[in-house]
């Protein structure tokens, strides 16, 4: 589509959806909150499962428990996120409130730190898709998972290049 401008920005969700009801993003792709401002509706939902990422040494094989991951050096995202809430509340549903060494607002800083040998994490599976030398991806027991949303003004007149996305992120869903 020539002329069409795409700018990608990352944040919090709070402040991409602040963007957006602002005007300052046409859309943003966030982890769904608990609740959405009624001036915003979600044009596409998706899930997207959580999993651990842990240093290539670490012993045992197959999924991990809360316990089993409370018990480990911890790197986290950072406290506030929606993500991070989802996390949270799966150690609490064990009755577990694990104290992270580090807490991070970037994926790709954690997956490295992982990667080391400093720490286990519990990442979304989208952000897993690559392999991470050093760390191996497990799953988790149970299972959680985070909901993620394209979110737009109510009002927001969906051009071409909005639709084309909206399209594109239904077809992956």
């Amino acid at each position: 589509m020539p002329g069409l401008e795409i700018l990608v920005a990352i944040g919090n969700t709070p402040d991409v959806l602040r963007r957006v009801e602002e005007g300052d993003l046409d859309a943003g792709f966030v982890t769904m909150p608990r609740t959405l401002s009624r001036a915003l509706t979600t044009a596409t939902r998706q899930r997207d499962g959580l999993a651990a990422l842990v240093p290539a040494d670490t012993p045992g094989e197959g999924a991990l428990t809360p316990a089993q991951l409370a018990a480990m050096p911890l790197i986290l995202y950072e406290s506030g996120g929606d993500t991070r809430g989802v996390v949270d509340a799966w150690f609490r549903k064990a009755k577990l409130a694990p104290r992270p060494i580090m807490e991070l607002g970037s994926v790709e800083a954690i997956k490295v730190l992982v990667g080391s040998g400093l720490g286990a994490s519990v990442l979304p599976c989208l952000a897993l898709g690559s392999s991470t030398p050093g760390a191996e991806r497990r799953p988790l027991r149970p299972e959680t998972s985070r909901e993620l949303g394209l979110v737009l003004r109510k009002e927001k007149v969906r051009d071409r290049g909005l639709r084309v996305l909206t399209e594109a992120l239904e077809a992956v869903g």
